[in-house]
C-alpha cells in the first residue's frame, strides 16, 4: 500500500486554532501540489483526515482535483496534539489490501507517523506531499518514495530540532 500525505497548506490569521482556513497562498499551494502528483493519486481508495477546518479544506481541495467520489473520512486519531499511541491505532485501522491512501494532517502528527513509519525524521512543510511505500501496520515498515512540494522534490531530512520549527 501506498501512504500518501498531504499537509495542509498555509492558513489565515483566526482568533481560535479550529477556525483557521487556508490561505488564497495555501489553497494555490494544494492545487499545485496535487496537480503535481496527480497521476499517482489515482490509485487512492480512501482518504483521511483531521476533523479540524484547514485540513477539510485541504483534503476538498484534493478530492475535486483528483476526482474522488468517495467521502472523506474524519479520524480523531488525526487531530492536532496526536500521539504516539493513537497514530499506531490509526495505522492499524487501515486495510492494507483496499489500495492506496491520502492522508493529511498537522505537522506533530505527520511528524510521528512518518518517524514510527520509517524511522527518519522527515519535514513536510505546509502544501507538500510525501508518499511512503508500507507493506505492513509495523514500526519501521515504511519506505519514502518521493516527496513533492510546488517548488522541490528534494526529500527535507531533519538534521536538528529547530529543523521543525
Amino acid at each position: 500500500m501506498n501512504l500518501f500525505i498531504l499537509r495542509h497548506g498555509m492558513t489565515a490569521e483566526s482568533a481560535a486554532d479550529e477556525h483557521r482556513e487556508l490561505s488564497a497562498r495555501g489553497i494555490k499551494e494544494v492545487e499545485d501540489v496535487v496537480n503535481l502528483r496527480i497521476d499517482d493519486l489515482q490509485s487512492v481508495t480512501r482518504i483521511f483526515s483531521s476533523p479540524l477546518l484547514r485540513v477539510r479544506q485541504t483534503l476538498d481541495i484534493a478530492a475535486k482535483l483528483m476526482e474522488f467520489a468517495q467521502p472523506v473520512i474524519a479520524s480523531q486519531n488525526l487531530k492536532t496534539g496526536s500521539r504516539l499511541n493513537e497514530i499506531v491505532n490509526f495505522v492499524g485501522e487501515l486495510d492494507f489490501d483496499a489500495g492506496d491512501v491520502l492522508v493529511s494532517s498537522h505537522q506533530s502528527c505527520t511528524s510521528i507517523l512518518v518517524l514510527w513509519l520509517i524511522g527518519e525524521d522527515i519535514l513536510i512543510p505546509n502544501g507538500s506531499l510525501l508518499a511512503i511505500e508500507i507493506d505492513k501496520p509495523a514500526q519501521g515498515a515504511g519506505k519514502i518514495l518521493w516527496q513533492e512540494s510546488r517548488d522541490s522534490s528534494e526529500i527535507k531530512r531533519a538534521t536538528n530540532f529547530v529543523d521543525q520549527f
